[in-house]
């Protein structure tokens, strides 16, 4: 996907002949919280996930591999050597899964 999820959202929104009152209300969102998602003033929150790939009869696995993706190149952007910080997160997450490592659950103080 070469657009952000929330353009994304919108030109689903769009073809789909859907306004933004309906569309906030399917997701249980606001109206002014699907205009600010739709116009990069706000992320587009994971709980809405399921129901926007439910709604549009998509994929939910993809639309999670899509929202993660896009934090990831929010956090990293405007870095120079962006593979290089992929490279090192990926070896992390398999670090992190090696070890079942939680989030959150890291302890330093022992």
């Amino acid at each position: 996907m070469n657009e952000t999820l929330g353009e994304y959202i919108h030109n689903l929104r769009k073809e789909a002949n859907m306004t933004v009152t309906k569309l906030a209300a399917a997701l249980d969102l606001d109206q002014s919280t699907l205009s600010k998602i739709e116009n990069r003033k706000r992320s587009v929150p994971q709980e809405v996930l399921p129901k926007l790939a439910e709604i549009f009869n998509l994929d939910n696995k993809e639309l999670e591999r899509e929202y993660f993706s896009e934090k990831i190149a929010e956090i990293i952007y405007r870095e120079e050597d962006t593979t290089v910080l992929l490279r090192l997160a990926e070896k992390k997450a398999k670090h992190f899964k090696s070890k079942k490592i939680e989030q959150g659950t890291i302890n330093y103080n022992k």
